[in-house]
């Protein structure tokens, strides 16, 4: 038996609602267990404020705005499913995100991809072949869209699905060395509850109607702080649920003696805004509430930690990777993780209109609109290219980790030296990196 990855990312989580990771509320007890016994990472940032840009990140090891586009996947960004695939390790990948499904060629380099959208067998299968051939480009960006946001019925598979799904998978291929992907997106609008068995604790005298009625109030700009109350008490007990739902997972991997060989990763692809900066939602912005994301391993001879070096989603690839003994793609540019990693920034980047929302399928080069950050320990530099005019944010984060004070105009030297490194970042293509 050789060595196993389980890779869980959770859609939508914010590091600051971990308590873990300080926050007040006790969301995540068994998840802080893992955390007390593996390794930590406090400064563990998203390299795309959404899942099309970040998931590059987390597959490809490149950057968002590396590629011509985003969606469908391109076809020179090399997956890590790919690589260990190659490598005759068992691939399996289990969601529901619409983003990462087949429609959008997320499939390469699994034995085994449930997206929920990609039934094989029956009618519905036929009712996915014939969805595929019809909704092209704009269409299907549509059909996805809106059954991830405005359908009354469930827009995702629940947690509990998505860990019985694995366990079944992890029954049938346990006596194989493994790399299993499953993403939970409880965490992501709309906030209803529609599992009536999830324990309420934060929002336990809330009712449909109420989370309704605020879902509604957000999708048309009219949210009240009342609102936000709510979803957060909603999005609190739905991260206690998922954290349940990985204390069973990892108690069948115990049971079950794979755990001693195996390798966890849990980490987010962005965060969530909850009126921290005006908004509610993710886009293309790049505040703590949106980037700053939990990053735990746990397992095979990870020995307890906390780790406090500026690291990001550029760095996952490499470390399962490296973990398996598997050649790691040239253009990757990440550093495992679990060798000495430290770096001076990290960088996010990301194409959007004009309102910031995410571009889909459409080419984002050109694009009128990109903004990057470059995040250091004591300072978030912000630049938004497009437009009239490039528009600047600083903050320094030690006496400001809020970011309610844009002092880009009175440090004007620290602008440039950041202005300097985004030149230098930009001009470094990813074609050119041999």
């Amino acid at each position: 038996m050789g060595r196993n990855t389980v890779l869980i990312t959770i859609d939508c989580l914010r590091a600051d609602h971990l308590s873990c990771y300080g926050y007040r509320r006790k969301t995540t007890p068994f998840i802080d267990h893992l955390a007390s016994k593996g390794l930590k990472f406090e400064n563990a940032f998203a390299n795309g404020p959404f899942t099309a840009a970040s998931f590059l990140s987390i597959f490809a090891s490149a950057y968002p705005l590396d590629f011509k586009h985003q969606l469908p996947l391109p076809k020179e960004a090399t997956l890590i499913s790919q690589v260990l695939q190659g490598e005759g390790i068992k691939t399996a990948a289990i969601h529901s995100n619409p983003y990462l499904s087949a429609f959008y060629g997320y499939n390469r380099g699994w034995d085994y991809f449930e997206d929920f959208l990609n039934l094989k067998n029956g009618s519905k299968g036929r009712k996915r072949k014939w969805l595929g051939k019809i909704l092209r480009g704009r269409l299907r960006d549509l059909y996805l869209y809106t059954k991830l946001f405005f359908t009354g019925v469930k827009a995702y598979e629940e947690a509990e699905t998505i860990t019985n799904c694995a366990i079944d998978w992890l029954n049938r291929n346990m006596d194989s060395s493994f790399f299993l992907w499953i993403h939970y997106m409880d965490l992501h609008e709309p906030y209803f509850m529609f599992n009536t068995d999830i324990e309420r604790v934060y929002s336990k005298n809330m009712h449909r109607i109420s989370e309704v009625r605020s879902y509604i109030n957000s999708m048309k700009r009219n949210i009240t702080s009342e609102d936000i109350k709510n979803m957060i008490d909603v999005y609190d007990d739905k991260l206690r649920y998922i954290d349940r739902q990985l204390k069973s997972l990892v108690n069948f991997l115990e049971n079950s003696g794979l755990l001693g060989g195996t390798l966890m990763i849990i980490v987010s692809d962005h965060g969530q805004e909850f009126l921290d900066h005006g908004v509610f939602g993710h886009f293309a912005r790049f505040y703590e509430e949106i980037i700053h994301i939990p990053l735990i391993l746990f397992g095979s001879n990870i020995t307890s930690q906390v780790n406090e070096n500026l690291v990001s989603q550029i760095d996952i690839p490499p470390t399962i990777l490296s973990f398996h003994g598997s050649p790691i793609p040239w253009r990757y540019r990440g550093r495992s993780l679990l060798t000495k990693n430290n770096r001076e920034y990290i960088v996010s980047e990301a194409a959007h209109n004009e309102r910031g929302t995410y571009i889909m399928s459409n080419k984002i080069f050109p694009s009128k609109f990109r903004t990057y950050a470059i995040r250091t320990k004591k300072w978030k530099y912000i630049c938004k290219l497009g437009g009239k005019n490039r528009e600047i944010e600083l903050y320094n984060l030690l006496k400001d980790p809020k970011e309610k004070n844009n002092i880009s105009n009175t440090h004007r030297e620290v602008v440039n030296v950041f202005s300097k490194v985004l030149s230098h970042h930009i001009s470094k293509k990813y074609s050119d990196l041999r």
